[in-house]
């Protein structure tokens, strides 16, 4: 694998265990005011898991759009430059979210997940078709493109009642 490969993977890896660390160390601090984990962790997802990462991948595939398709093992299409337009865009909606309104950081949630869930069935279209197992399409990359929207589901329907009752 690649040093950029490397990076990559240690990237979507990160971004799967830092929200639920910084959750629970922002909720340890404020405990004695109350305040529920999950709500406190569906914004951390959302900033670190939609935010920071739709926003540094945006970011790579606009710039370095080449070296995102070999570590797919796809060929390069200026699609990926249109494609990191998005990824910034649902980037910047995931930094403003977890500051605004249930239903704005819903839809942001919602509107990510449904595109990584679309990127994931792409991914496994993928290896079943041609029998692509490079890393950037089984590995982490994959499983980050699962994992996200289906916490994001998880969360934003443990933390109904709890918006509810605001």
């Amino acid at each position: 694998m690649t040093s950029h490969g490397s990076f990559i993977a240690a990237f979507h890896i990160l971004f799967l265990l830092i929200p639920p660390v910084s959750a629970a160390l922002w909720w340890h601090h404020r405990r004695n005011i109350g305040v529920r984990y999950r709500p406190i962790l569906l914004k951390h997802l959302v900033f670190v898991g939609v935010g920071v990462q739709g926003f540094m991948a945006g970011l790579k595939q606009i710039f370095t759009g080449e070296s995102i398709a070999a570590y797919l093992d796809w060929a390069y299409s200026p699609f990926v430059a249109e494609l990191g337009l998005m990824n910034l865009s649902f980037g910047i909606l995931g930094l403003i979210a977890p500051f605004a309104s249930r239903g704005f950081l819903i839809a942001t949630s919602l509107g990510y997940g449904i595109f990584l869930i679309g990127a994931a069935t792409g991914h496994l279209y993928d290896v079943i078709n041609t029998g692509n197992l490079a890393l950037g399409n089984i590995g982490p990359t994959l499983w980050s493109d699962i994992l996200i929207p289906l916490v994001l589901l998880w969360l934003i329907l443990a933390t109904r009642e709890n918006a509810k009752a605001a």
